[in-house]
Parts: C-alpha cells; sequence; structure tokens
C-alpha cells in the first residue's frame, strides 16, 4: 500500500483504562511543519470524530470496545491529500511520534483548492490606536482589490500589501483614513471620532427628558461617567417577561446568563456573567444585584419584571470600587417602581398606543433597471451567444464586484446549470482575503442547496478567522445540516463548554443553544451525542421551554458586515410593530461587541402567537461600495425543532434595498 503522506504518529496519552482511549495529536504541513488548524479526524463508520485547534492539535476519546482492527480512521484538510488507514495501521504508529503529516494536494484543480496558493504578496503590519488606546476590531483594506484584514485585541493587524497600494482603515463612529504605502514598514494609524457621529448623538440626546443613570453613588449624567454602563428602562422590558432573567437576557452586549462547569449555580438560580467585569474562562464571577440599595449576591428573581423602573448595567472595576470585590464581576443597578410594593397594573403590548401599523410597502424585488452586464446577456438568443459576451465582459467589466458574480449566475441558470455555478465558484479564490465576501459567497451556496461547498468556505473562514465567534458558529450550523453530526458535535461541545482558546461566544450564547438543543432533542439517542454537555446547555433554558422544545417560528438574520446600520420591523396580526434596530444611535454598544469578538448574527421567536398574519419589514439605512456590499441572509423555521420543522433560506443585498420594503409574510394559525 502506498501511502502519498510521511507519516509518524505517537499517543502522548494512550490510555486503556477498561474501555477508554485518549489520543493527542497534532496535524502538521509536510513541507512547512506549519500547523494544519481545523482538520476533520474521524473513525468514518463510527460516529467517533474530532476538529484540530488553531495549533493543530486534536484529542479523540473513545471506547476500546467501539473500534475494530479494520475499521477506518481519516484526516481531512482542505487543500491536502486525506489520510486513510486502518486502526490495525494506526495503533502500528502509536510508539512514534504524536504528529501527523499532510502533503499538498496538487493534483486538484478544484476551485477550493486554490485558496490555499500562495500569492507571494509580502505582509504589511501595523497598529490602529484612537486617543484612547488600542482599537480591536478595525477594518483594514487595500483599495481596489479584495485583500482585507482586522485589527486583535491590541489593535495589531497585518495585511497582504505591495508598495503603493492605498491602506483603507475604518471603524464604527470613526473618520475613515487611507494611507499611501511608500515603504512596507510598520504602520501606525490614528483615528478620530467622526464629527457626524458626534453630530448625530448630540440631536438624539437632545430628545431625551432625563440623560442620567443610577450608579450606585446617586445618578449621574450617562456620558460623564468615565466608565462603561448601560441601562434599560421600564419601556424596554418585555410584558412577556416573567423573571429578571428574561429582562436581562438578551438586552445587554456581553452578558451571559446560565452556568457552566466553571460557572456554576446555586440550586436552581441562574447566575449571570459580564463580559467587561471578571469573566474568563478559569476565573469567574457572576454579577451582583443593587436592588433600591439592598445588595444580593445572587440573581434576585422574586423580583417582577413589570414593577422595574430602570436596570443599569456597570462593567468597569473602575465603577464598582463601592461594593469591594463583589462587585468585580459587574453590578446591576436595579430601581423598582414606587408602586411595587402594591398593585400595579401591567400595560398589554397590544394595547400600547403609538404603535399601530398602517403602512403598505412593497415587496422584495430586483430593481427593474438590470446592470448593463446582464442587459448584455438578456440580448443574446442562445447559450454559446451569451457565454461569449461574457468571457467579452472580462474585459472591461470589474471582475472584482462580487454582485457581478451573483447576478451572472443567476442569469445562466436558466441556460446551463454547471457553468452558473463555475461562476459562482471562480470567485473563491480571488475572495480567499476578504471575509465580507467569502461569507456572501457562502451564504449564496446555502440558498441554493450547495451546502458542502459551503462547509468549505466556513472552514477557510475558521481558518483566517480563528478568534471570531462567527466562526465557530457557522461551522457546527452547516455540519448540523449536512446531517454531520458527530462533527457538529464535537463544535457545539466546545462552544457551550467554553473550552475554545481565547473565545467565550457570548455574543451568540442564545442563537448556539438553540441550535444545539434542536440537534440534541432530534438526536439524544444517538450515541455521538453521549458526551454532549446536556447540563451546560439545559441550564440556558427556562425549564418549560426545555421540558417541551420547540418554536413555531424561528427567524434568524445573518449579516457580512458588522457595519451595516439597518432596521428589522416585526408587524403581529393585530397590527401592532416591533422595531430592532441595528444602528450607531440604537445600538452602538450592540456594533462594537460584534466588531471586536466577531459575529453577525440575531435571531428572534414567535411562539404561541395570535392568529393571522405576521409582517417582517427591513430597512437599509447604510450607502455601501456597489462592488463589495453587505449581504443578508434570512432564514425561517417553520415548527422549530419539531418533527414537521421546514426551513426557507433568502439572501439579499442590502445595497438593493434603497427604501423599506416588507421582505416576508407568515401565517400563524393556533
Amino acid at each position: 500500500m502506498r501511502i502519498f503522506v510521511f507519516i509518524f504518529f505517537l499517543i502522548s496519552n494512550f490510555i486503556f483504562a477498561q474501555y477508554q482511549i485518549t489520543i493527542d495529536a497534532y496535524v502538521l504541513d509536510y513541507e512547512t511543519q506549519d500547523p494544519i488548524p481545523f482538520s476533520e479526524i474521524s473513525f468514518t463508520e463510527n460516529n467517533i470524530a474530532a476538529l484540530s485547534d488553531k495549533e493543530g492539535k486534536f484529542k479523540l476519546t473513545y471506547s476500546e470496545d467501539l473500534i475494530d482492527d479494520q475499521d477506518l480512521f481519516l484526516i481531512k484538510a482542505n487543500g491536502y491529500m486525506p489520510l486513510q488507514v486502518t486502526a490495525d495501521q494506526l495503533y502500528k504508529f502509536l510508539r512514534n511520534t504524536n504528529k501527523f503529516y499532510l502533503k499538498n494536494d496538487d493534483s486538484s484543480n478544484n476551485w477550493d483548492t486554490e485558496f490555499y496558493l500562495d500569492d507571494n504578496t509580502e505582509f504589511l503590519f501595523g497598529k490602529v490606536f484612537s486617543v484612547s488606546g488600542p482599537i480591536q476590531g478595525a477594518t483594514v483594506r487595500i483599495k481596489n482589490t479584495l485583500i482585507e484584514s482586522k485589527s486583535d485585541f491590541e489593535g495589531y493587524f497585518s495585511i497582504k500589501a505591495k508598495l503603493n497600494d492605498i491602506l483603507i482603515v475604518n471603524y464604527l463612529g470613526m473618520d475613515e483614513k487611507q494611507i499611501f504605502i511608500e515603504d512596507l514598514d510598520d504602520v501606525y494609524v490614528l483615528l478620530k471620532t467622526s464629527a457626524e457621529i458626534l453630530d448625530e448623538v448630540v440631536l438624539n440626546s437632545a430628545k431625551k427628558s432625563d440623560n442620567k443613570v443610577d450608579t450606585g453613588y446617586g445618578k449621574k449624567n450617562k456620558d460623564a461617567m468615565g466608565f462603561s454602563a448601560s441601562t434599560l428602562t421600564s419601556k424596554d422590558i418585555s410584558p412577556a417577561a416573567i423573571s429578571i432573567v428574561d429582562v436581562i437576557k438578551g438586552k445587554f452586549a456581553g452578558v451571559q446568563v446560565g452556568s457552566n462547569q466553571d460557572m456554576s449555580s446555586t440550586g436552581n438560580k441562574q447566575r449571570i456573567y459580564v463580559r467587561g467585569g471578571s469573566l474568563s474562562i478559569n476565573n469567574s464571577a457572576s454579577a451582583i444585584f443593587d436592588v433600591d440599595g439592598m445588595i444580593y449576591t445572587e440573581t434576585p428573581d422574586f423580583l417582577d419584571p413589570q414593577q422595574i423602573e430602570s436596570i443599569t448595567l456597570l462593567r468597569s472595576l473602575g465603577a464598582t470600587n463601592k461594593y469591594g470585590s463583589e462587585g468585580r464581576g459587574g453590578v446591576f443597578i436595579i430601581k423598582m417602581n414606587v408602586l411595587a410594593r402594591g398593585s400595579a397594573e401591567i400595560v398589554d403590548s397590544a394595547l400600547v398606543k403609538g404603535n399601530d401599523y398602517t403602512e403598505e410597502l412593497p415587496g422584495i424585488v430586483k430593481d427593474s433597471i438590470d446592470s448593463y452586464y446582464i442587459n448584455e446577456l438578456k440580448a443574446s438568443k442562445s447559450f454559446i451567444e451569451a457565454k461569449k459576451i461574457f468571457n467579452n465582459q472580462k474585459t472591461y467589466v470589474n471582475t472584482l464586484s462580487i454582485p457581478y458574480y451573483f447576478e451572472c449566475y443567476n442569469y445562466f441558470s436558466k441556460w446551463n446549470k454547471n457553468f452558473a455555478y463555475s461562476i459562482l465558484t471562480a470567485l473563491a479564490p480571488l475572495a480567499k482575503n476578504n471575509p465580507k465576501a467569502l461569507k456572501a459567497l457562502a451564504f449564496k451556496m446555502e440558498e441554493i442547496g450547495k451546502l458542502e461547498d459551503a462547509k468549505i468556505v466556513y472552514q477557510y473562514l475558521m481558518k483566517i478567522r480563528p478568534n471570531d465567534e462567527q466562526s465557530y458558529r457557522d461551522l457546527a450550523l452547516i455540519y448540523k445540516e449536512l446531517q454531520d453530526f458527530p462533527m457538529a458535535t464535537e463544535l457545539y461541545s466546545k462552544m457551550l463548554n467554553k473550552s475554545i482558546s481565547a473565545v467565550d461566544m457570548l455574543g451568540l450564547e442564545e442563537t448556539i443553544a438553540n441550535e444545539a438543543a434542536e440537534m440534541y432533542f432530534n438526536n439524544k439517542s444517538k450515541a455521538y451525542l453521549s458526551k454532549f454537555p446536556v447540563n451546560n446547555l439545559k441550564g440556558l433554558f427556562p425549564e418549560y421551554i426545555w421540558n417541551s422544545f420547540g418554536y413555531d417560528y424561528r427567524i434568524v438574520f445573518d449579516w457580512t458586515d458588522p457595519n451595516i446600520e439597518f432596521n428589522v420591523q416585526f408587524v403581529n396580526p393585530k397590527n401592532k410593530y416591533f422595531n430592532w434596530s441595528h444602528t450607531v444611535i440604537d445600538s452602538r454598544d450592540n456594533m462594537i461587541d460584534e466588531i471586536q469578538y466577531g459575529y453577525n448574527t440575531e435571531e428572534f421567536i414567535i411562539d404561541d402567537s395570535d392568529k393571522g398574519e405576521w409582517l417582517i419589514n427591513i430597512e437599509n439605512f447604510t450607502i455601501e461600495n456597489q462592488d463589495n456590499p453587505t449581504y443578508l441572509k434570512y432564514t425561517v423555521y417553520k415548527n422549530y425543532g419539531r418533527p414537521n420543522q421546514i426551513k426557507k433560506v433568502m439572501v439579499i443585498n442590502l445595497s438593493e434595498v434603497k427604501q423599506k420594503i416588507n421582505l416576508d409574510k407568515l401565517m400563524y394559525y393556533n
């Protein structure tokens, strides 16, 4: 048997404790000796799987009695030749080394292998900062290319560049800066707060009657406190909230509700952890509560949410001196309504004045005026003629335009689906240094049912953005959609156990919980879920939801750029509307959290609604670069988590949403 890889393998911890075997090993590039991150390792027929981490390391644990000598052990990594051996052959290598060496797959001309070809471009290094310090999550790109990078926690970045390129640096609420690259020395970029944003904040705050919040030291002006605070008022509290956890969950950026191995709950009480307090994987302290001056170290679930006047979250250690070491995990300052000790009327949201929906909106349609290149193609009378026109367009059309590939794919699909798809996949190697464009490509692949190819794109995004929360969730979800449940279980377990280095998944906690729960309840009898962290997952749900998991409708929005500003509006069967805004003015803290920690997903649940029609409207507020606009993936699940679940996916170019439109209509039956 000729093997095209050089194999030395050692189990550093090979334990025969009755039935359990644990393998610790690395996957490395044969030529460069570099780690190969996020490789798939599995016993192919036994539902035993693992994924290597950012350093190429993996751990595979299984019961000895599950594996026969002739069972196949497989390692796969995009751009490399797979390694496949029998368990018997594997065990013979165990005495030598703990490293797998994989060779590049030079024999393939597929689009996905071009991801891994080196273009020999040099790297430019630099740092982005403001007068307040380093900026994490700044977008750094090369003008007139699809090359893009992002600054890290300390503001540092690296990007492929050459002399005479123009570097463009952006960050939310800051003025854009362009730098001409005269040499490849390190670049230091100082960004200044946008005057336009300052004007908007001033105008917005002028509408407020009171800009003061309770801090534990009395009321202070929110803009002058000198530390981080976020506030909810009674109007922000849903009438459906029945506990303080319901009020807080999803309302404050970087706040986690629940328990895990390091964040245990006392009895049935859920604890709350705050990013920006002392939340860390190894040393976690839950938030405390100041309720009208009374301090509670456990969640005060006895409070009636409808009697709360305001909740202010203090994150910074500098803001919690009054509370001593108990306040190191953050402080929620709760002011109760003066009527809280007596009786008070709970306002029904359906009776609230001022949110009656009276609009008549157009549906989502393509602009009546097509792009000039599509008009040229439409003039052809045959596939051969259209193909010639398309090939000629490459000489004068911007071939770095994402909409060009998407629109040409849509046009050619009527002639020849294979040729149409080859146009779409041709975008992949061109966009390999641009996460925004790659996400759009993966969205499009999901929309048209090319899930295996979408997985390849998400795997590559994981490689280039290993510290983004979104990378792990997207890959876990696509494994689940492909019914590769062992690999999905591996990722969901890591996320729920908080075992991913430097990634805590707080921004996507609810989304991950719902997706993991759906997989668990539909597959909980399967062997590969035997090590699924059910207790951690269960702690993220109220008991009544966990005991009968499932929703009538689950709606998920994913977008490709965290800087995009848009609004989603829900209109219920009684013609009452609710707005969710993703704008600097309305949700600046959330947007900054998304940018810094790398996530771009929001979900909504419709359950036990009145009978009738729900409307979902959308409005875009951002004027964008037309060549690489933001795309939105809209996914709606009917009967989510139930045997009759169905799914619909729609991908929208937000630059084409030039007015408020109706995105969808959902019928609700009791």
